[in-house]
């Protein structure tokens, strides 16, 4: 049975800068502005998922 399941974009912490808007390179230390939210800290998340589920059977 294939099963797809849409979930509806919602507002959720940026993962790339963990909400702050800015990164800081590590060899450098200079600080810029995240490019994945630019800068608000904030992005939407939206997903589609297609799910193949099948019974397990074991052989006997």
């Amino acid at each position: 049975m294939i099963q797809e399941v849409e979930k509806q974009p919602k507002v959720a912490l940026c993962r790339k800068c963990r909400g702050t808007g800015k990164l800081r390179d590590p060899e450098t230390q200079e600080v810029r502005v995240c490019d994945q939210c630019e800068g608000s800290g904030r992005v939407t998340v939206s997903a589609k998922m297609i799910f193949d589920i099948r019974p397990y059977r074991t052989n006997q």
